[in-house]
């Protein structure tokens, strides 16, 4: 891997994957809008060991993620703006938490969390509400794979809408996830980042691009057939940072 991903292997070669911190990892998409409360109290230290005990301590939230079903994420950084990242399958949080040091030393906040095995996007909408307690008013989101139809079918729903998507790799194969459908509501900005041959968001990253409505996005195909973060080198992180930064 180059550039950002070094970190991401090391930090994924730590962790079991599949490790959850409250529920079951991997989960698809589905409809409304849960509440995400912050806890007053300590919430217990995930198991993934990328999470250090201050860090916990400091931004250890529960997500509410409906039907009685609460998920524990982690808010790093302390800028006024803010960014939900969805992991793709098979992933845990330190996959992003590897990856968000520069965008916290340039003011970004960041959620990371594990899926609560429900609907996906259900859990990004509780990030965004739990950010928003927090007083971060301008949210991004970012997803890869997976999380990326997650975070597509979030911002299609989120109210009041999010600053910006960033989809890496989103594709139509993915069972339960209507990433196509979302993106015809969709009127926030969003970036689409896919590799050309990549057999199953190669092709699809263009037709999620001619198909939104929104007056604000931009495709990169890039050339290969990398998947998800593993698209993330140096160059691609600059450009994902340029349009964070520029909206």
């Amino acid at each position: 891997m180059r550039g950002r991903l070094a970190v991401r292997a090391v930090l994924v070669a730590a962790v079991p994957v599949g490790a959850v911190l409250v529920a079951t990892v991997l989960s698809g998409c589905g409809a409304g809008m849960p509440h995400a409360s912050l806890t007053t109290t300590p919430v217990p230290t995930p198991a993934e060991g990328c999470v250090s005990d201050d860090e916990q301590r400091l931004g250890g939230v529960a997500l509410d993620v409906g039907n009685g079903a609460t998920v524990q994420g982690v808010v790093l950084g302390a800028g006024g703006t803010g960014i939900v990242f969805a992991n793709q399958a098979g992933d845990t949080l330190c996959t992003w938490k590897g990856w968000v040091g520069p965008l916290l030393a340039k003011g970004y906040r960041a959620l990371v969390f594990d899926y609560s095995g429900g609907p996906a996007d259900q859990d990004v909408i509780a990030g965004i509400d739990a950010l928003r307690r927090r007083s971060v008013q301008k949210v991004f989101l970012v997803g890869a794979s997976m999380g990326a139809n997650a975070v597509l079918a979030a911002a299609a729903q989120a109210r009041p809408p999010v600053a910006g998507v960033v989809s890496l790799s989103a594709h139509t194969d993915i069972s339960g996830v209507d990433a196509l459908a979302a993106v015809r509501k969709l009127t926030a900005p969003v970036f689409f980042v896919a590799a050309k041959d990549d057999v199953t968001a190669g092709a699809d990253a263009q037709r999620f691009y001619d198909a939104c409505p929104s007056p604000d996005k931009k495709v990169d195909l890039e050339v290969g057939g990398l998947h998800g973060i593993s698209l993330l080198d140096d160059a691609t992180s600059t450009t994902i940072e340029a349009f964070l930064r520029n909206h």
